[in-house]
């Protein structure tokens, strides 16, 4: 980690270093619009946003070499955000959110299980079409996740995901989902790596396809840099120094949850979120074993869609954009 610091390394570094900030300017935005216009697109199909968490899960597994641990298996994190007032309808919606997460994660194999709760805030009630009422308080979310993957041919290795997930609102009967991801990793080059592949969700009120098409860049001539373009997620990162590093990121956001059955817009149905995010994360390594993460967000437009028991669409809702922080607090032991 340290060879670029001497030398003739060390002159390529500091070159490096002075094009940083326009690179990374060029990437979040890039990122954001891309995700804004894939985001809608979406939507608009109802498409499910458990790509999101298959592609997590696959990044974790093959990440054998971290940052803040070195090769250890296990981890657990803690994470909590919060999206200022976006509108809704003419209404007004908050959101805070917290949640664990337990990994292990080697070359071949990765494991994971976590929650999720979100809390939200509704104001100008008044203005929703439901009668006046907020459509929830809270949502839940308990998943899980198996990634295998393994070489195919020569260089090109390949990949399958599994995941399974309950969303609600209080009970949690029916609200069973489930995913399944493959795909293939082909090096291009030295430098470069092409991960393609696809998947389908299935839940009571969808079964959709998906695609995956990622772009990774990482160089020994650069060791603090690492570059992931595509869909559903893109992170920018770089180590700036032995405890502190910068990310930008853009991925897809969202779930389906089970409601109540006294819940006032569909009593006993589901409701669909789905949007893009982007942020700027500053990453510290205190000591080995642990990284805190502190991260200001930034949520596109998006969409709220309810659906009925039967699963028949009621109407989708669009939510507009507005900023965040978060903060991530991570164990690897």
């Amino acid at each position: 980690m340290d060879h670029g610091r001497s030398g003739r390394g060390g002159g390529a570094s500091r070159g490096w270093q002075g094009v940083v900030p326009w690179f990374f300017g060029v990437a979040l935005v890039a990122a954001a619009l891309l995700l804004a216009y894939l985001g809608e697109a979406w939507a608009d199909d109802d498409a499910g946003v458990l790509v999101t968490q298959d592609l997590e899960a696959m990044e974790e597994a093959a990440q054998g070499d971290r940052r803040d641990a070195g090769k250890s298996a296990f981890s657990a994190t803690s994470e909590g955000s919060y999206v200022a007032p976006v509108a809704v309808s003419g209404a007004r919606m908050s959101a805070w959110r917290e949640g664990v997460k337990l990994s292990y994660d080697t070359e071949r194999l990765g494991l994971d299980m976590g929650y999720t709760g979100t809390w939200y805030d509704f104001s100008r009630v008044g203005r929703l079409p439901f009668g006046g009422r907020a459509p929830f308080d809270a949502l839940h979310a308990l998943e899980a996740g198996l990634t295998v993957r393994g070489g195919l041919w020569r260089s090109i290795g390949g990949f399958v995901g599994v995941r399974g997930n309950l969303g609600f609102e209080r009970d949690f009967a029916g609200a069973l989902g489930g995913s399944v991801l493959a795909g293939a990793s082909v090096p291009l080059g030295d430098h470069w790596l092409l991960t393609l592949g696809g998947g389908v969700s299935v839940s009571k009120i969808t079964t959709r396809f998906f695609p995956l098409a990622t772009v990774r860049y990482a160089s020994p001539a650069m060791p603090d840099l690492s570059v992931d373009l595509g869909f559903p997620r893109t992170e920018v990162a770089w180590r700036a120094g032995k405890w502190w590093g910068l990310r930008l990121t853009g991925s897809m956001d969202g779930g389906e949850y089970k409601l109540a059955d006294g819940n006032p817009v569909a009593a006993g149905g589901f409701v669909s979120l789905l949007e893009a995010r982007v942020g700027t994360w500053l990453d510290f390594w205190p000591y080995q074993g642990l990284s805190v993460s502190l991260g200001a967000l930034y949520a596109l437009p998006g969409t709220m869609t309810f659906y009925r028991e039967s699963g028949s669409r009621i109407k989708e809702y669009d939510t507009g954009g507005g900023p965040g922080g978060a903060a991530r607090l991570r164990f690897t032991f």
